[in-house]
């Protein structure tokens, strides 16, 4: 089992990485009560090429994913955020398996039996078979492990069955997915006419004199917009005002439920009571289990690293010193220091791990006596470790766990390590299993402490949560509209908060913990709409939906500021060019002297680098300096940020017959580089993805 051990702990990471697996098993049919389903909406979670994706069939397959994410951590428990990353990768998948897959199968891209069981036996197998059925020994790939393995298949557990299957399912798809990528890329050509073209672009510079006038020098109020004027450049510029998602924005308020000052008197005069019963204890383990927020530490560590005051105030003192009442950070604290040792502070040391299995602890302590006797015979501790250890990261170095401080490992292996003597190899058994330990080595020893600490922190008491529940509620029963809630912000001098571009399948919200309700609520609402009061964290938040953008073309309203600015930036282009044609000058310095500017220089100017010394990046100025001539005063070029008038003073050419090969090379590596991108986002924009996880999720 030890093989399919590893094989399955490789198994979710394989699939985390490359996003596929073909191979699902249904898992029973249930229902979340959190879906639209029991709402009597629709059961569809998205579409992707016209195909539906329901909610059962994609919690089964986030169920599978989550399945193989335990067994590679080797955890029974996720929490919310990896939760909300499983999903994402199913719907990765998918997305992937409707555009990809769907390329994948109009070409005919295949692998074979022959080529699937060359990749997991032939001289250069999958990464994953080489480590999982490589020789610890010899460090070798041994195929004949794998041929017996896959032969012994059939004869073990289905379990096992499944997710070797599930293995080649993952690698197979890799493989397939590696063959398009090539093709794409093989696809991909340079001419040498774009490479030379290329090259003159990166290697002809331009030099000039310009004479320029800023927008910035005319007021806005002397450049008069009409609403004629923003409907015209929203009209004739729509490709700068749209967008590929659904956004929408909101006004809230919060009311933070903290501890109130009754609250902090009620945990001092606890504290206050605790100081006596406290210095009369004799059981200082079993105080702190019974009265404190955190568990008693039985651990020494050096003076220094204690917090303030603590590490003033346990200098050269006797056991049974007390400190406190004190504060740090949201607690009060009283400690006392109950043990003075001298140990190192810091032991190297080696283990072997033997696990427990079935609960039988004589048994894997029977194995590491036999292995501690083996080692007294001759044997070397470091080849056992690395062939009988259960603890994989240091197995592969001889069990050697390097240097450690103190604290860092679990009590009784840490206790074992710092209390014993150099080369003592005792046994200890620890929630992981039962370890054989070679103390290789300890720093040098010094006066460590140990501390006791009795803590309770300042919270808010039910009473202060009612108020400040009752408190939000009133407030969004009789502020409902969004005049009155308005209003009820500026009479009561609230802080209200803006919340904008928020998507829907959005998880956060700055400074808004886990705010995916209000989310939800943002998207089932109307403009004017107000909430009821969420319980966000600590806190209860009231918004309002202000703004609703939908995708594509955003009208003039949604964006009429941004409109503004640039059709101002138009009246002020024209009232400039009218200003420099009246000057009536034929050449540079004329034109500055009646204008009453300077002429200014610039040097190296790159058509690939659309910047000009003194003024900026200015595209259009770069652009109009390469189509002139020398000598020759352009006419006034309307930027991003002024209006230009230029004369080219000189170009410079690039040399002539060079070497275009490494420009093709060069050209080449930047089109292959963004083939996967543009070739996925080219996919999913033709085949149409609606997504409607948010209403789920």
């Amino acid at each position: 089992m030890a093989v399919i051990g590893k094989i399955r702990k490789r198994v979710g990471l394989l699939i985390a990485f490359i996003g596929v697996s073909l191979l699902l098993f249904i898992l029973g049919d249930v229902l979340s009560t959190n879906t639209g389903l029991l709402s009597g909406q629709t059961d569809v979670i998205g579409e992707i090429g016209g195909n539906e994706v329901h909610y059962q069939e994609f919690e089964k397959r986030v169920e599978r994913l989550t399945e193989n994410y335990k067994i590679n951590t080797q955890s029974d428990n996720i929490d919310q955020n990896t939760q909300d990353m499983l999903r994402e990768q199913a719907w990765g998948m998918y997305v992937n398996e409707n555009t990809l897959g769907e390329e994948y199968k109009k070409i005919g891209i295949s692998v074979s039996s022959a080529e699937l069981y060359d990749m997991c036996t032939g001289p250069n197998p999958h990464a994953q078979v080489r480590q999982a059925f490589t020789d610890p020994n010899t460090q070798m790939f041994d195929p004949t492990a794998v041929v017996k393995f896959l032969k012994d298949l059939p004869n073990r557990d289905e379990s096992v069955q499944r997710q070797w299957r599930q293995f080649e399912d993952a690698i197979m798809e890799e493989r397939i997915s590696s063959k398009y990528k090539e093709m794409i890329k093989a696809g991909l050509y340079v001419t040498k006419a774009e490479a030379k073209a290329a090259m003159e672009e990166s290697q002809r510079t331009a030099s000039i004199r310009f004479v320029r006038l800023d927008y910035n020098t005319i007021p806005d109020s002397a450049a008069v917009v009409e609403e004629k004027d923003l409907k015209a450049y929203h009209s004739a510029n729509q490709h700068k005002y749209t967008q590929t998602e659904t956004i929408r924005k909101i006004d809230y308020v919060t009311f933070d439920v903290s501890p109130s000052a009754e609250d902090h008197m009620e945990v001092i005069n606890w504290i206050n009571e605790k100081v006596k019963e406290f210095e009369q204890a004799e059981d200082h383990a079993s105080f702190v289990n019974q009265y404190s927020d955190a568990p008693f530490d039985s651990n020494y560590y050096k003076r220094e690293s204690f917090p303030a005051p603590l590490d003033t105030l346990f200098g050269n003192v006797p056991v049974g010193t007390m400190v406190g009442p004190y504060t740090e950070s949201s607690y009060m604290k009283i400690s006392k220091l109950t043990g003075i040792k001298n140990l190192p502070d810091s032991v190297r040391a080696r283990h072997i791990l033997i696990k427990i299995q079935n609960n039988d602890t004589t048994a894997a302590r029977n194995k590491a006596d036999s292995l501690k006797n083996a080692i007294r015979r001759g044997s070397k501790f470091s080849d056992l470790a690395t062939k009988f250890s259960e603890d994989p990261g240091s197995a592969v170095k001889g069990g050697d766990l390097d240097w450690f401080q103190q604290g860092m490992m679990v009590k009784e292996f840490n206790d074992a390590c710092f209390e014993g003597k150099k080369g003592d190899m005792p046994i200890v058994v620890t929630q992981f299993g039962v370890h054989l330990i070679e103390v290789l080595d300890k720093g040098a020893p010094s006066r460590t402490i140990q501390v006791a600490t009795v803590m309770r922190n300042i919270e808010p008491s039910q009473r202060t949560y009612d108020a400040a529940y009752n408190k939000a509620n009133q407030f969004a029963a009789t502020n409902n509209t969004a005049l009155l809630f308005d209003s009820a912000v500026v009479k009561q001098g609230l802080n209200k908060r803006i919340a904008d571009n928020i998507r829907e399948t959005d998880k956060n919200i700055p400074g808004l913990e886990s705010p995916r309700e209000l989310i939800r609520w943002v998207y089932s609402a109307k403009v004017g709409d107000v909430s009821k009061a969420f319980t966000i964290g600590e806190k209860f938040v009231i918004a309002k939906l202000t703004d609703i953008r939908e995708k594509g073309n955003l009208p003039l309203d949604a964006v009429r500021e941004q409109v503004m600015a640039e059709a101002r930036k138009i009246k002020k282009a024209d009232m400039l060019v009218e200003k420099i044609k009246n000057a009536g000058a034929s050449d540079l310095d004329a034109l500055a002297q009646k204008l009453s500017v300077n002429v200014m220089d610039a040097e190296n100017i790159s058509f690939q680098n659309p910047y000009v010394p003194g003024i900026g990046g200015e595209a259009k100025v770069v652009g109009a300096i390469f189509g002139s001539k020398e000598g020759q005063m352009s006419a006034p070029i309307r930027g991003d940020l002024g209006v230009t008038v230029f004369s080219v003073k000189s170009f410079t050419a690039p040399a002539q017959n060079q070497d275009i090969m490494p420009q093709i090379k060069q050209l080449t590596e930047q089109r292959t580089s963004r083939s996967e991108y543009e070739v996925f986002n080219a996919l999913k924009e033709k085949v149409g993805i609606t997504d409607n996880r948010g209403k789920f999720y």
